[in-house]
Protein backbone atom coordinates (compact mmCIF):
# COMPACT_ATOMS: atom_id res chain seq x y z
CA UNK A 1 0.00 0.00 0.00
CA UNK A 2 1.58 3.21 -1.04
CA UNK A 3 1.30 6.25 1.16
CA UNK A 4 -0.48 9.32 -0.10
CA UNK A 5 1.04 11.77 -2.15
CA UNK A 6 1.62 14.96 0.12
CA UNK A 7 0.73 18.76 -1.59
CA UNK A 8 4.94 19.11 -1.97
CA UNK A 9 5.07 15.60 -3.88
CA UNK A 10 2.65 16.68 -6.50
CA UNK A 11 3.62 20.31 -6.50
CA UNK A 12 6.88 19.05 -7.55
CA UNK A 13 5.61 16.94 -10.47
CA UNK A 14 4.33 20.33 -12.00
CA UNK A 15 0.85 20.81 -10.66
CA UNK A 16 0.29 24.69 -10.23
CA UNK A 17 -2.96 24.01 -8.10
CA UNK A 18 -4.44 20.44 -6.50
CA UNK A 19 -7.71 19.33 -5.53
CA UNK A 20 -8.22 19.30 -1.70
CA UNK A 21 -11.87 18.10 -0.57
CA UNK A 22 -13.31 20.06 -4.38
CA UNK A 23 -10.89 22.98 -3.10
CA UNK A 24 -7.72 24.34 -4.98
CA UNK A 25 -4.73 24.40 -3.40
CA UNK A 26 -1.54 26.43 -4.34
CA UNK A 27 1.68 26.66 -3.00
CA UNK A 28 2.16 30.40 -3.43
CA UNK A 29 -0.06 33.22 -4.58
CA UNK A 30 0.91 35.69 -7.81
CA UNK A 31 -0.34 39.07 -7.88
CA UNK A 32 0.50 41.32 -10.45
CA UNK A 33 1.82 44.49 -8.87
CA UNK A 34 4.17 48.09 -10.00
CA UNK A 35 5.79 50.57 -8.21
CA UNK A 36 3.66 52.11 -5.83
CA UNK A 37 1.23 49.47 -5.31
CA UNK A 38 0.25 49.43 -1.64
CA UNK A 39 -0.35 45.87 -0.27
CA UNK A 40 -2.20 45.34 3.10
CA UNK A 41 -2.10 42.45 5.39
CA UNK A 42 -4.02 41.42 8.39
CA UNK A 43 -3.32 38.66 9.89
CA UNK A 44 -6.94 36.83 10.99
CA UNK A 45 -6.10 33.54 13.08
CA UNK A 46 -2.71 31.49 13.57
CA UNK A 47 -1.78 28.78 15.45
CA UNK A 48 -0.43 29.48 18.75
CA UNK A 49 1.80 25.98 19.46
CA UNK A 50 3.71 26.34 16.31
CA UNK A 51 5.18 29.95 15.08
CA UNK A 52 3.42 30.42 11.51
CA UNK A 53 4.19 33.13 8.63
CA UNK A 54 3.45 34.79 5.42
CA UNK A 55 6.25 35.81 3.11
CA UNK A 56 6.01 37.93 0.55
CA UNK A 57 8.23 38.45 -1.74
CA UNK A 58 8.70 41.27 -4.90
CA UNK A 59 9.88 39.81 -7.71
CA UNK A 60 11.94 42.34 -9.90
CA UNK A 61 11.53 44.74 -7.09
CA UNK A 62 11.37 45.71 -3.29
CA UNK A 63 8.96 45.65 -0.21
CA UNK A 64 9.17 48.52 1.79
CA UNK A 65 7.65 48.40 5.15
CA UNK A 66 8.27 51.64 7.53
CA UNK A 67 12.05 52.41 7.13
CA UNK A 68 12.71 48.41 6.03
CA UNK A 69 12.96 48.08 2.54
CA UNK A 70 13.59 44.29 1.20
CA UNK A 71 13.00 42.12 -1.72
CA UNK A 72 11.27 39.55 0.81
CA UNK A 73 9.51 40.40 4.32
CA UNK A 74 8.43 37.55 6.31
CA UNK A 75 5.83 38.44 9.09
CA UNK A 76 5.74 35.98 11.84
CA UNK A 77 2.72 35.22 13.80
CA UNK A 78 4.32 36.24 17.45
CA UNK A 79 6.18 39.26 16.34
CA UNK A 80 4.82 40.88 13.64
CA UNK A 81 1.35 43.39 13.94
CA UNK A 82 -1.90 42.15 13.03
CA UNK A 83 -2.05 44.50 10.19
CA UNK A 84 0.61 45.42 8.02
CA UNK A 85 0.80 47.59 5.36
CA UNK A 86 3.86 47.15 2.76
CA UNK A 87 4.76 49.12 -0.81
CA UNK A 88 6.11 47.97 -3.91
CA UNK A 89 9.27 49.79 -4.89
CA UNK A 90 11.11 49.60 -8.05
CA UNK A 91 9.95 50.27 -11.77
CA UNK A 92 10.85 46.73 -12.82
CA UNK A 93 8.58 45.29 -10.63
CA UNK A 94 7.21 42.29 -12.68
CA UNK A 95 5.06 40.38 -9.73
CA UNK A 96 4.59 39.75 -5.97
CA UNK A 97 4.86 36.57 -4.94
CA UNK A 98 2.99 35.17 -1.56
CA UNK A 99 3.58 32.02 0.61
CA UNK A 100 3.19 30.56 4.14
CA UNK A 101 6.23 29.17 6.02
CA UNK A 102 6.44 27.90 9.91
CA UNK A 103 8.92 27.33 12.58
CA UNK A 104 9.90 24.00 12.64
CA UNK A 105 12.77 24.26 15.82
CA UNK A 106 13.82 27.22 15.25
CA UNK A 107 14.10 26.81 11.24
CA UNK A 108 12.18 28.49 8.79
CA UNK A 109 10.35 26.11 6.81
CA UNK A 110 8.30 26.47 3.61
CA UNK A 111 6.75 24.52 0.86
CA UNK A 112 6.88 20.71 2.58
CA UNK A 113 4.33 18.10 3.24
CA UNK A 114 1.09 19.77 3.44
CA UNK A 115 2.23 22.85 2.98
CA UNK A 116 -0.94 24.88 0.58
CA UNK A 117 -2.56 27.65 0.36
CA UNK A 118 -6.45 27.95 -0.18
CA UNK A 119 -7.62 31.81 -1.75
CA UNK A 120 -10.75 32.77 -0.88
CA UNK A 121 -12.08 36.07 -3.04
CA UNK A 122 -13.74 38.66 -1.32
CA UNK A 123 -15.31 42.50 -1.97
CA UNK A 124 -11.90 44.45 -0.98
CA UNK A 125 -9.61 41.86 -0.33
CA UNK A 126 -8.56 37.81 -0.71
CA UNK A 127 -8.80 35.45 2.65
CA UNK A 128 -5.63 32.99 2.41
CA UNK A 129 -6.18 30.05 4.45
CA UNK A 130 -2.73 28.25 4.67
CA UNK A 131 -1.73 24.88 6.19
CA UNK A 132 1.81 24.26 6.97
CA UNK A 133 3.45 20.95 6.42
CA UNK A 134 3.11 19.16 9.14
CA UNK A 135 0.52 16.48 9.20
CA UNK A 136 -2.99 16.08 7.29
CA UNK A 137 -3.47 19.69 5.79
CA UNK A 138 -4.86 22.42 8.08
CA UNK A 139 -6.02 25.51 6.98
CA UNK A 140 -6.24 27.25 10.00
CA UNK A 141 -2.95 27.04 10.30
CA UNK A 142 -2.38 30.70 9.43
CA UNK A 143 -5.31 32.79 7.98
CA UNK A 144 -4.48 36.40 6.55
CA UNK A 145 -6.56 38.75 4.52
CA UNK A 146 -4.61 40.64 1.59
CA UNK A 147 -5.16 43.62 -0.20
CA UNK A 148 -3.75 45.11 -3.22
CA UNK A 149 -4.13 48.68 -4.26
CA UNK A 150 -3.25 50.21 -8.21
CA UNK A 151 -1.15 53.42 -7.24
CA UNK A 152 -2.83 56.68 -7.87
CA UNK A 153 -1.89 57.98 -11.12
Amino acid sequence: MTEPSTFSDQFADGFEIVKHRGREVRPLLRLAASEGTKVRVERTAARTDRRQALKLAAVGGLLQVNEAVSEVITLWSDTSPSEVELTVVGDRIRRLEVWNAWDLGGLETAWLGNAGIIVEPGDRHLALHCSDGLGPPSFTDLQVRISVADPSP
